[in-house]
């Protein structure tokens, strides 16, 4: 039952959830290796790009909040930090191009599952995003002035592909709350599981809020959406982190000897 499930989620504790996040952390391989095989790999490097560049946004998001005179040092800040986020965002965006078709080669599976909510809730999240990286390239070639404007400037486009990638993530939310029901309804133990389903919740939540802001469909403030993009980039970092070489076993002497 539903009371159930929330009687069994709240028994998930905080303290639960630290254990696993500390071990999780501990088996991150932290060495100046490590960080090199993160930025080894596209993905690791986007990511980090990514923490940076909404560093910048939410730093020009504080700094409007303090309304800083032209030409003191904080509006110089400001502008070198709108720069650096602007720059970050057009090279991400370059690097994005062929991203979609994983997604879409992906679809023809999502045909497959059994459950007719699932189904239709995993088709709608990877339709869409993968219409988002189709309009994100349209807009992009704009941009470049490939593409001429039409109704919708560069800009316009591009923002008009965030819609759909804010959809993606809404759905994306209510595609882990499922999951994090139905591990709360069964009788084993699945606490990874389930720290996994509730970071992942979060995740999609604040890029909602990111991409709502940045699309112009529910604008907030810089300063919140660059603090989201911050936490969302930090997770996504980790999870691309490398983790610690396990050493090879010491083979015994006396097996040494016998092996001569």
């Amino acid at each position: 039952s539903k009371a159930l499930a929330t009687e069994r989620l709240c028994d998930y504790s905080f303290t639960e959830f630290q254990a696993i996040q500390v071990a999780d952390f501990l088996a991150m391989d932290l060495s100046i290796e490590g960080f090199n095989t993160l930025c080894t790999k596209a993905e690791g490097r986007d990511k980090v790009a990514r923490f940076f560049q909404y560093s910048a946004r939410a730093f020009v998001g504080f700094s409007s909040l303090a309304a800083p005179k032209a030409g003191s040092t904080l509006s110089t800040l400001e502008t070198h930090s709108r720069t650096a986020m602007t720059q970050l965002a057009g090279a991400r965006r370059t690097h994005r191009w062929c991203k979609e078709f994983p997604v879409i080669q992906s679809i023809p599976k999502s045909l497959t599952i059994a459950d007719p909510i699932d189904r239709v809730l995993d088709l709608l999240q990877k339709t869409s995003l993968a219409t988002f990286m189709i309009i994100d390239h349209f807009g992009h070639m704009k941009q470049w002035k490939i593409l001429r404007g039409g109704k919708r400037s560069g800009a316009g486009t591009i923002q008009l592909g965030l819609k759909f990638f804010c959809f993606s993530n809404f759905i994306g939310a209510l595609v882990q709350a499922k999951k994090l029901l139905a591990l709360s309804l069964s009788e084993e133990n699945k606490s990874k599981e389930k720290k996994k389903c509730m970071e992942t919740v979060v995740k999609h939540l604040l890029l909602v809020l990111q991409t709502a802001h940045l699309s112009r469909l529910r604008e907030t403030h810089d300063a919140l959406v660059g603090v989201a993009g911050m936490v969302t980039s930090s997770m996504d970092v980790l999870t691309q982190w490398p983790a610690k070489k396990t050493p090879a076993p010491v083979a015994d002497a006396d097996a040494k000897a016998k092996a001569k």
